[in-house]
């Protein structure tokens, strides 16, 4: 299969790693981890991410990582994306390169994190030089400007791949609020490229706009209420569908006024699967169980654990 043929739709979570207390990885989680996802109807995954403290791993545990996710998904998961950006473009290549070695099915970048680029154009160049690392794996752009500070019009870097080659090339992660730019992109070069949209709390306006896969932290535990918007919306029962969205941004809210960190996350994940997820790595915090308490207490109140059985 080329590069080109490479497709992917519905929903990719973008998972949590399990860490142990003493914040070694905990790998044979991950077993368990594939079929919880997959008893969601979620066959995706976006590997070594933000939601995966990929920035807080080292090459050898990012490598480590990947490796499980791969031989764990074989036969249950569609498609493995792991994320090879970080500060260093000689890492992502060494990253993208091992993971075509161990069978991924496609790789992903976000722009590197100190040194940034400034332009569409900059951007491509360094697409250009990972993706030549991993000939064979469609790339990904990985469009997070909350977090990376590349404040760029993704369609300009559309633009720019039309004289900046990059033969890997296949789409964008695209974690931003901005639906001009995200309209702008679904239709450059005749939809030529696949938009996973990031942003769980607005799916639904994604849609509208032609979105078919979506990337998102909560879909690890809330899988089910994001499928039954995307079947609601696609069975044309546009109020199911708002139903579906306004639990996920009721919630949403809930975490947000706590932070919303992977800390938070993980516990929410450990309630929901049964596994435990552990702590977040330093900087990030464990919560004191009475916060935790009252969070859970609110997501009683809002229906959240019905909703996502």
């Amino acid at each position: 299969m080329s590069v080109m043929d490479f497709q992917i739709d519905g929903l990719v979570a973008a998972p949590f790693t399990p860490m142990k207390d003493n914040g070694d990885l905990n790998l044979p989680l991950i077993d368990p981890y594939v079929d919880y996802l997959v008893a969601q109807g979620v066959l995706n995954t976006f590997v070594c991410g933000s939601t995966g403290e990929g920035a807080s791993l080292s090459m050898a545990e990012r490598k480590s990582l990947a490796e499980k996710w791969v031989s764990a998904g074989k036969g249950k998961l569609t498609n493995v994306i792991v994320h090879v950006g970080g500060c260093s473009i000689t890492d992502s290549q060494e990253l993208a390169r091992h993971a075509e070695s161990i069978g991924a099915q496609a790789i992903a970048t976000l722009p590197t994190c100190v040194f940034r680029p400034t332009t569409g154009k900059q951007v491509a160049e360094q697409l250009q030089i990972i993706g030549a690392a991993a000939p064979s794996l469609p790339l990904f752009f990985y469009h997070l400007p909350d977090m990376s500070k590349v404040y760029i019009m993704v369609e300009d870097l559309l633009d720019a791949l039309e004289t900046v080659k990059v033969p890997t090339f296949r789409g964008c992660k695209y974690t931003d609020y901005n639906m001009l730019d995200y309209g702008r992109c679904l239709v450059h070069s005749n939809g030529k490229y696949i938009m996973m949209y990031g942003r769980d709390e607005q799916g639904l306006c994604a849609l509208v706009m032609g979105a078919t896969s979506f990337v998102g932290s909560t879909f690890n535990y809330a899988g089910k209420i994001y499928n039954r918007m995307r079947t609601a919306y696609d069975n044309g029962d546009l109020e199911a569908a708002r139903k579906e969205q306004h639990m996920s941004q009721h919630f949403l809210r809930i975490l947000s006024n706590h932070g919303m960190d992977i800390g938070l996350n993980k516990y929410l994940m450990t309630m929901t699967s049964g596994i435990d997820f552990g702590p977040p790595r330093p900087p990030m915090q464990r919560r004191s169980e009475e916060e935790l308490a009252k969070i859970k207490a609110k997501l009683q109140a809002c229906g959240f654990f019905e909703a996502v059985k």
